[in-house]
């Protein structure tokens, strides 16, 4: 199966997510993560209006300012991640023809021609929009899925399933 693509700078933030997604201690920090900051939120908010001799203005600003700045980072950090790796690889932004069968993947583009086994990569995770490759546990490789067919992108999901195992 061969497909054709160009990857895009929202390609690289929806395979952030997708890998974030592809570990589940991953997905429970980040769930956990985020009812603490609404919680300490929350405590922040009900002793700056209900009792605000009891909140010191050190302690609104940490109850209160600390969650916003990291919902805030939640918020950005993925599309600043996704812009300075996108723009910082020049082989990223032009056309790459993938080629896919049981024996591995079959990348090319204008920068590198890679010819890859299964066995290099430890996992693979399906998101949104696009499908992100794992050679390494901090390391994703991001496939978009407006590249294929509904017929290819089937096969492309079971060719993944029976040659990636999960380590």
């Amino acid at each position: 199966m061969e497909v054709t693509y160009q990857l895009a700078e929202e390609d690289y933030r929806h395979g952030l997510r997708a890998w974030q997604k592809s570990n589940a201690w991953r997905r429970w920090n980040y769930r956990l993560s985020l009812i603490s900051m609404m919680v300490l939120f929350a405590v922040g908010l009900v002793l700056a209006i209900w009792r605000p001799s009891l909140a010191s203005e050190y302690m609104s600003w940490f109850l209160l300012g600390l969650p916003a700045v990291w919902l805030l980072g939640v918020w950005i950090s993925p599309r600043l991640h996704a812009r300075r790796q996108f723009w910082r690889m020049p082989s990223a932004q032009g056309p790459t023809t993938l080629t896919a069968s049981d024996t591995g993947i079959h990348m090319r583009s204008e920068h590198y021609d890679s010819q890859v086994k299964w066995s290099t990569y430890i996992g693979w995770s399906e998101g949104k929009s696009v499908f992100v490759l794992l050679p390494q546990p901090r390391i994703y490789i991001p496939i978009p899925k407006r590249a294929f067919s509904e017929q290819k992108l089937a096969e492309f999901r079971e060719i993944l399933r029976r040659n990636i195992t999960t380590k």
